[in-house]
């Protein structure tokens, strides 16, 4: 009967021996999807915080002959899209922007960006697109 046992035993060492190499992989896989995720994260909150900023900078666009005419203060739409443009040329977001939407009301400015943002690791997986689409929007208000 013992050597029946010391059989099992060493059978059951090379079975451990086989899952060692496939747990690595397993958390090589998870780490690297993890740090995808993490890029894509990062890169989309850029995105927002640079569209908010030319949004932001836009609404103090102060239409000056509008005020010297009937002392209302109001968003100059010409200066306003100047300023956006110039914004997203000096500071472009990451990724490939897609479409630039920007309107321009008498006391706001609304941006909407769509965006394809590249993936790090998960584009080497087949069957996964190695960019996804994403839309950022920002609004930003003139105050009185």
């Amino acid at each position: 009967m013992p050597p029946e046992s010391t059989d099992v035993r060493r059978n059951q060492r090379g079975s451990t021996l086989v899952l060692v190499p496939t747990l690595a992989l397993v958390a090589v896989m998870l780490t690297g999807i993890a740090v995808d995720l993490t890029s894509v994260l990062v890169q989309q909150r850029r995105a927002g915080a640079i569209i908010a900023a030319a949004a932001d900078d836009a609404a103090g666009m102060i239409d000056t002959r509008r005020v010297q005419l009937d002392a209302r203060t109001q968003i100059d739409p010409a200066a306003a899209r100047r300023v956006v443009e110039g914004h997203l040329r000096a500071t472009p977001p990451p990724g490939r922007l897609v479409r630039l939407d920007v309107v321009i009301l008498p006391n706001r400015v609304r941006i909407e960006a769509t965006l394809t943002i590249r993936r790090t690791v998960l584009r080497a997986l087949p069957g996964r697109p190695s960019e996804d689409t994403y839309r950022v929007r920002s609004e930003a208000v003139l105050a009185p």
